[in-house]
């Protein structure tokens, strides 16, 4: 058993973080995390576009979203503090969990700033989880001294965090809102339905008003960042496992495998076997 199933939560350094990771093979975290950069840099390729973190930012990540390392500095230090949802609901925490929540859906998948002693006091708290979690001696009551050592990490992030002016911890954009939305089916739903028009419905707004937004926030038109995320999907699918490209295309949604062959071709100039091999 791993201990992120035993304990709930599991801290990840840099280096056994690119153990499982490779730099330009997409990849999809199993459970939500925060990212935190002490040094260096991170260019992560996600959803349409590519993210640069660097020194004292944090990011929090989606298991929906599938991710691409782009690069990585030679002075790259990290930590990544993955957790199960249902860890982090059972505990008795003493704050608004809702307003939380929301913040940092609205910063998923960008990076925010630190103050570098606010940096310094998180990544000691992260560090002494992870040397309580790997101590591989008997240590009485160690699932009550992770899970009080967690919420004490919760507490800090959302004391740092509760520093934000109300109005962007609280609230979205209605044009925000929409996209977000919009990613949110599309993560959830892109293997039943690839259409503008489907997701526009889903939210009872136009086509052409769905459109007009992302196009708008995103620079990007609905349907390049539908087909990006499924290319991105594809991709990680081709990479992780030996699945036929049949299975691929199945597990896409495609009619047939020669509808996926040619959806992939035409958006990354080869096949998915050429893109395998």
């Amino acid at each position: 058993m791993s201990v992120l199933e035993k304990f709930g939560v599991e801290i990840f350094t840099h280096y056994n973080l690119f153990e499982r990771v490779a730099v330009g093979k997409p990849f999809r975290l199993d459970n939500p995390a925060f990212i935190f950069v002490k040094s260096g840099k991170l260019i992560l390729r996600q959803h349409f576009s590519d993210l640069e973190i660097s020194e004292n930012m944090f990011m929090v990540t989606d298991p929906q979203t599938v991710y691409e390392i782009v690069s990585v500095s030679d002075d790259f230090q990290s930590r990544m503090v993955a957790y199960k949802r249902e860890f982090i609901t059972a505990l008795s925490l003493r704050f608004n969990k809702l307003i939380s929540y929301r913040y940092f859906r609205q910063q998923m998948n960008r990076g925010v700033p630190f103050e570098p002693e606010e940096m310094e006091v998180v990544w000691k708290s992260v560090n002494f989880l992870k040397y309580i979690l790997d101590r591989e001696t008997e240590v009485l009551y160690k699932k009550e001294v992770v899970e009080h050592l967690f919420s004490v990490f919760c507490y800090q992030m959302v004391g740092i965090i509760s520093k934000e002016d109300n109005s962007s911890v609280n609230q979205m954009s209605r044009q925000e809102e929409i996209v977000f939305l919009f990613l949110t089916d599309l993560a959830q739903l892109y293997h039943i339905n690839r259409t503008v028009e489907f997701y526009a419905e889903r939210q009872r707004i136009t086509t052409r008003h769905l459109s007009s937004v992302i196009k708008t926030v995103t620079g990007k038109s609905a349907s390049q960042i539908i087909a990006s995320i499924v290319v991105n999907e594809a991709k990680m699918l081709l990479n992780s496992s030996n699945k036929p490209v049949s299975e691929v295309s199945n597990a896409l949604g495609f009619s047939d495998q020669y509808s996926f062959s040619h959806f992939f071709k035409k958006h990354l100039g080869i096949s998915p076997t050429q893109y395998r091999n």
